[in-house]
């Protein structure tokens, strides 16, 4: 069996994809969060991590939402 070589898919297939992935990463950022509040070392080090992780997700939570704009707009 051959997979095509490109696989195209429709705005709204990459939309709902984008939102689960953001959804996950959202309530997976949640627990984190809670997690690290309840069970946590209350270091600095600790703290910084802490900082440094929302920090990068949220970066790319805006490349994936960017991402899709620029993939919807040349479609």
């Amino acid at each position: 069996m051959e997979l095509p070589s490109q696989v195209v898919l429709e705005e709204a297939a990459l939309g709902a994809f984008l939102f689960g992935a953001l959804l996950i990463l959202a309530v997976m950022s949640f627990v984190f969060a809670y997690h690290w509040k309840r069970f946590g070392i209350p270091t600095p080090l600790f703290r910084r991590m802490r900082r440094l992780y929302f920090v990068v997700s949220a970066i790319l939570a805006v490349l994936a939402i960017l991402l899709y704009v620029v993939i919807v707009v040349s479609l």
